[in-house]
């Protein structure tokens, strides 16, 4: 049975951006269909743009029943301190209403640049000292570990740790939970998840999108920035982590940050050796920059210096205008001389679901082996099954911690990749050009550097 949750408002920052329309306010309704959510919730949408009311938002995203008549709309200046006044009123008014104080979180769904101002306008109003007031962040967290460090002096300036939730929602996706489950509650995997038995790890976010005319905003990104800093790190973090016992998984964050402090760039050996970048032929065009050297394609080595995985070699792997979406960690097992090795794979999308690649006999009257899968769909045996978000509002909803990032995270996922980003500011002759539809393997020359098997991605028993 899912748990009450306690008097809400829920502020949302940018209630009429793409995010909030396509995630946010579904993610809302699917929570309130668990009986989560009582009469004492309140979504208070802010927006600058003038009449916008929540009947003309409702009605622009279907089956959104319970918001009916538990969301208003606010036309609000975020960047004028004393219209944070009216809505601290606002805030009190509909406390009275409850009849009771609420928890207040405010979900900032706005750009960087943007959050910025109104985080420091949230803490000289004053808001971020009612008691239970919670803020949540939407990546990017800094461009480098300088603004990182600037970053979150400036939040800790208004607001305690325990304040703040930074969103990765990748960390919220079933897959990603359950690799702690899957290893520890399974022996198979618990005695063998180590440098003794697993030979590499490989951890892919393959996207057929292109930029999709945000060229302004890749320009100051590019994929080390976009989904190597925070998705695909912290997904490496949770594979490498010491798990915490059962009963202590408020601990998992602890646990990622100790995985990241022992990560790093391969030691003595030249960087452009272990990270290579690319571009897809017409972005330079799309972005109306000849000379660009962003990348949108970026796979790079790492390691750890933790005992249990060293010797083996972390790949994380993401570009854009690919032929295929897909996300997910390959750990490939040491192959024993005479037999062949196994694969386990954990897709987090496009279909969430855990597969074992294992070697049999084919049937017939010679000895042939063959590749063959087994494999778990969490959505072929789940009627329940949170999506991403539903998963970030719930946790933040509840004061659950485990599912964001913390500030010492961020800064040690810019301490491992600032020498990358240093290396690139005075070196553009590295810049791999690739067809828009390449297979991710096929981007980078010497993939086969690190050869993890990919042909039994069709295979099936």
């Amino acid at each position: 049975m899912t748990p009450k949750l306690p008097p809400t408002i829920l502020v949302i920052v940018g209630i009429t951006g793409d995010l909030t329309k396509r995630k946010l306010l579904p993610a809302i309704e699917q929570i309130a269909k668990t009986g989560a959510l009582s009469d004492q919730f309140r979504l208070v949408g802010i927006t600058r743009q003038p009449n916008v009311t929540a009947e003309d938002l409702i009605a622009k995203v279907p089956a959104l029943d319970f918001l009916v008549d538990h969301s208003e709309i606010m036309t609000l200046d975020v960047t004028d301190l004393k219209a944070y006044d009216r809505l601290k009123d606002r805030l009190v008014q509909i406390e009275q209403e409850f009849g009771t104080t609420a928890q207040r979180l405010f979900y900032l769904s706005v750009p960087p640049t943007v959050a910025q101002p109104i985080i420091e306008r949230l803490g000289m109003s004053e808001l971020s000292k009612h008691p239970n007031t919670k803020i949540l962040l939407e990546k990017p967290f800094g461009v480098d570990l300088t603004s990182a460090q600037e970053l979150v002096q400036d939040i800790d300036k208004y607001f305690s740790p325990n304040q703040v939730y930074r969103i990765d929602h990748y960390l919220a996706k079933e897959t990603a939970q359950n690799i702690v489950v899957f290893r520890e509650q399974n022996s198979l995997f618990k005695q063998t998840w180590n440098n003794k038995h697993i030979e590499r790890i490989e951890i892919i976010a393959s996207e057929q999108i292109d930029i999709q005319g945000r060229s302004a905003f890749y320009e100051q990104t590019g994929a080390l920035r976009d989904l190597v800093q925070s998705h695909l790190l912290q997904l490496a973090a949770l594979v490498l982590m010491h798990p915490p016992k059962a009963d202590k998984l408020q601990d998992i964050p602890q646990r990622r940050l100790e995985a990241l402090r022992a990560l790093q760039l391969p030691k003595n050996q030249p960087i452009e050796s272990v990270v290579q970048r690319g571009q897809y032929r017409g972005y330079a065009e799309a972005v109306n920059n000849p000379g660009s050297t962003v990348e949108t394609f970026v796979s790079l080595q790492l390691e750890s210096t933790d005992p249990l995985w060293v010797g083996v070699p972390i790949r994380l792997t993401t570009g854009k205008a690919l032929r295929e979406k897909f996300t997910e960690i390959r750990i490939l097992y040491k192959r024993e001389e005479g037999y062949e090795s196994n694969e386990l794979v954990l897709h987090l999308q496009p279909n969430e679901s855990i597969e074992l690649y294992m070697w049999a006999k084919r049937p017939g009257y010679q000895h042939i082996v063959s590749p063959h899968s087994l494999q778990f769909s969490f959505k072929d045996h789940y009627a329940l099954f949170p999506e991403a978000y539903e998963q970030v509002l719930f946790s933040g909803l509840g004061s659950d911690h485990t599912l964001f990032t913390s500030s010492e995270e961020v800064l040690e996922t810019w301490r491992i990749l600032d020498p990358i980003q240093k290396y690139w500011s005075t070196h553009s002759d590295d810049l791999i050009l690739y067809e828009p539809g390449s297979d991710v393997r096929e981007v980078v020359p010497d993939w086969n550097h690190m050869p993890i098997s990919h042909s039994s991605r069709s295979t099936s028993s």
